[in-house]
């Protein structure tokens, strides 16, 4: 492993503004369309393999000689055995290519969305603000930002079904972010999704089913369509920062009842009152990797200006880890607190119990 030594409280990590120009050129590989990918190869891509060359060069380590290979050690190995990034920065098993799936990870997708030039938050950010403003008011928001989580994957694409009075609306709204399913996920004239996660699914991988949303196997359980070329799914941004930490929120929203609050921003900003009766602040997330995500959540707290609680699924807080990566990772001063859902629900209900009794 190259190390870099510890990283600075709220220093920017050495190093991790190559790693995100390479992940950022993954990401643009992966929205290439075999039938019209013409060599070479994305200029965002190439141009981050010739940085690469230069700085291990540099450091005199061996060097990728092409674009297939920079993508071999993509899939292969960890970031940190070819790049000198902070100690800690990544888990140990961080992959930017899944290595039997073959697809981007979650946390390539996390990486390529830190810094100014950040892309696929940021596209989730900029397809749900055009949305909101289309909608023209909050509550028709919330039912079409729903819609999406609920329903990221629509493996059998039935139009009358959309079209009755119930969805009509909502689906006139949104319907313009579905399009058909990436290549790469339809195989053998089938395509899947997973009932856990609700994302994109591959039934045969070396290491057996797989989906985008790294569910366990016991709760990795496919559907599968027969008519691949009928199937819709919104943009792989949509799919990794509203759909899959969505799951997590529904569940959030529906053990607080009517103290959940109301999404009061495309980012899933939620505001309940606090028991001094100041707003409570708080967003659902669910990323693999503790470090950026505690320095993501740093910058969402400075915009707001106010304490942020920042949910997160039960396996991953139960993980010592990955809460003492996220908190050990914030600045000093950064006004951000981490809570499982159950820590969370729990806290909310207590205070709830304080205020009736006030």
């Amino acid at each position: 492993m190259i190390d870099a030594g510890p990283t600075p409280v709220g220093a920017e990590p050495a190093g991790t503004e190559l790693l995100t120009a390479v992940t950022r050129g993954l990401i643009a590989l992966a929205a290439t369309p075999p039938s019209t990918f013409r060599l070479p190869y994305p200029s965002s891509l190439q141009l981050a393999l010739d940085r690469v060359v230069l700085d291990t060069i540099s450091r005199r380590t061996p060097v990728p000689r092409s674009v297939p290979e920079l993508l071999s050690w993509c899939r292969e190995r960890a970031p940190q055995e070819w790049l000198a990034l902070p100690r800690d920065f990544l888990n140990p098993d961080a992959r930017l290519i899944h290595p039997a799936a073959g697809h981007p990870t979650r946390t390539c997708a996390e990486l390529a969305s830190l810094g100014p030039y950040g892309v696929v938050e940021q596209e989730a950010r900029s397809l749900l603000t055009r949305l909101s403003d289309s909608c023209g008011s909050p509550a028709r928001f919330a039912q079409c930002r729903d819609f999406l989580i609920r329903r990221p994957v629509l493996l059998r694409f039935d139009p009358m079904e959309l079209l009755q009075p119930s969805l009509a609306h909502t689906w006139r709204l949104v319907k313009d972010l579905y399009g058909p399913v990436p290549d790469g996920f339809p195989s053998d004239g089938l395509v899947h999704s997973c009932s856990g996660c609700g994302l994109l699914a591959k039934a045969d991988t070396a290491d057996g089913p797989w989906c985008e949303g790294g569910c366990a196997p016991e709760e990795r359980k496919l559907d599968t369509s027969h008519q691949p070329r009928q199937a819709r799914a919104v943009t792989l941004a949509l799919r990794i920062f509203l759909a899959l930490p969505g799951r997590t929120e529904l569940e959030v929203r529906a053990r607080l009842g009517e103290r959940s609050g109301s999404s009061a921003t495309v980012l899933g900003i939620h505001r309940i009152p606090g028991p001094d009766g100041n707003p409570r602040t708080y967003q659902v997330q669910d990323r693999e990797q503790p470090v950026p995500a505690a320095l993501r959540a740093a910058e969402l707290a400075a915009g707001l200006d106010e304490q942020l609680d920042v949910v997160v699924p039960d396996v991953r807080a139960a993980s010592p880890m990955y809460r003492q990566s996220f908190e050990r990772a914030l600045p000093a001063d950064a006004p951000v607190r981490l809570w499982s859902v159950g820590e969370f629900t729990a806290d909310e209900s207590a205070n709830r119990t304080w205020r009736d009794h006030a």
